[in-house]
């Protein structure tokens, strides 16, 4: 990491501290006021006792906040003009404004799922919906940025290079250009989409998606202030380098000020608007880095991602293995994981926060090192912490042993709220069984709520 902070480095992302300072200070003095509104209109999130850790209602609308800090920071960065010794540089950060509004639209689906209630289903035609203006707002070549072939010049064009396969851009020009656009698009679909369910299911615990997510945008800075100082991007698209610094600087700047509200215990939760909406934007940060036609930043953009990612995969085996559906709830995710070994919520959050650390350092090491080690790599590593998943008791072979993490039925929710596993895990973050049974009676009675 130290090659990062060299003077080239620094010469790089300082003309862009304006749109961190701008997103911190939007978020940190809109969260209080998003707060207020929550509690007025009613919009809380009611604990169950069972996947939801806390134990008396908390404020919704967090996300509204991250969204209009980071919002902010993107608008200051049109004013702002990079060193012009720089020739990767020389004009304001052009941000992709598919990014814009696809984040926008993903974070409209969240505020009324958050609000209202939607339907999965509903849920997921507004993350297709943002996925689509990615793709459609955003395409390359001819000064626009955004995911077009790039997505697939990555993989065919070092299998070419290798004589693995036919020289299929250049003898059928046309044929493949449909077909490497079709591809693309459906890359863009699968990550986006895949993002933003994968950083909603870590959204599970007082700090935890938003202290990961700011380890994540430090790894996006600084990989993106990396490729912009050792001009490793690709000459036809370096304009990407001031895009990619703009987003993750007010990514940063965002959700830093929205965590001292969100950490255990938290007063305010970012609900579906923020982690669909922080999934979004990383989502669009590893598309970004696959513009550049070079596998390796991809590849890196996708570890520094890891920890939701795991997770996710791991909850689909799970419940595969479990014979339940794999988009079913249940209680069995990392963090539900650390709780019952006995961590309290502040404990599980600042570990999550270490092992995303980790997913970031070996990013880096598979950006230092030649692009086939790198996948040798990736594949090991995977492998490994699959292996621990299944040793330490995160996924079982056994459905029976997974009939624990299945969500309680009608008749069972009051049984559920009194067992012990979450409760107790808790340690001094939670009240001890017998208040969680009062507090679930209370907030099912009382007409108004009492909020954190």
């Amino acid at each position: 990491m130290l090659m990062l902070a060299d003077s080239s480095s620094v010469s790089v992302v300082e003309p862009y501290m304006p749109v961190f300072f701008v997103s911190f200070v939007v978020t940190l003095c809109l969260t209080p006021l998003m707060r207020y509104l929550a509690i007025r209109y009613g919009v809380v999130d009611e604990p169950d006792g069972y996947r939801k850790i806390h134990v008396r209602p908390v404020a919704y609308l967090g996300g509204v906040a991250t969204f209009l800090g980071w919002l902010a920071g993107i608008l200051v960065s049109t004013v702002i003009r990079p060193p012009v010794h720089d020739p990767s540089m020389v004009t304001a950060a052009q941000v992709p404004p598919g990014i814009i509004f696809g984040a926008g639209t993903v974070m409209l689906f969240g505020l009324f799922d958050d609000v209202y209630g939607l339907a999965p289903r509903l849920k997921l035609l507004g993350q297709f919906l943002g996925a689509g203006l990615l793709y459609f707002l955003s395409v390359t070549r001819q000064g626009l940025i955004g995911p077009r072939i790039d997505l697939a010049n990555m993989i065919v064009e070092p299998l070419v290079r290798h004589h693995l396969i036919m020289n299929f851009p250049a003898l059928l020009p046309n044929t493949y250009m449909s077909v490497a656009s079709i591809f693309s698009a459906l890359v863009t679909v699968v990550v986006i989409m895949g993002a933003c369910n994968a950083l909603n299911l870590l959204d599970g615990m007082d700090g935890l998606c938003s202290g990961v997510t700011s380890i994540m945008s430090i790894g996006y800075l600084l990989l993106s202030v990396y490729l912009a100082a050792h001009g490793l991007s690709s000459v036809s698209i370096t304009a990407l380098n001031p895009a990619r610094i703009t987003i993750s600087m007010a990514l940063l700047g965002s959700v830093l000020g929205f965590l001292p509200f969100n950490f255990n215990p938290a007063s305010i939760f970012m609900g579906d608007t923020g982690s669909m909406f922080l999934g979004f934007v990383c989502g669009a940060m590893i598309l970004l880095f696959g513009n550049d036609g070079i596998f390796r930043w991809f590849l890196a953009s996708v570890i520094i991602f890891g920890l939701p990612l795991l997770d996710t995969l791991l909850a689909m085996v799970r419940r595969k293995l479990a014979g339940r559906p794999i988009f079913s709830p249940d209680a069995g995710h990392f963090h539900h994981f650390l709780l019952r070994r006995g961590l309290s919520v502040k404990k599980a959050a600042l570990l999550s926060y270490f092992i995303a650390i980790v997913f970031v350092g070996f990013a880096f090491v598979i950006v230092l090192i030649p692009t086939m080690m790198a996948m040798a790599l990736y594949m090991v590593l995977f492998a490994w912490l699959v292996i621990v998943a299944f040793k330490i008791g995160m996924v079982s072979w056994s459905p029976k042993s997974s009939a624990a993490m299945a969500p309680p039925s009608a008749t069972q929710a009051g049984s559920v709220i009194s067992a012990p596993p979450l409760a107790s895990a808790t340690g001094t973050d939670t009240p001890p069984p017998a208040a969680l049974d009062k507090k679930a009676s209370d907030s099912t009675t009382s007409s108004r709520p009492q909020i954190v």
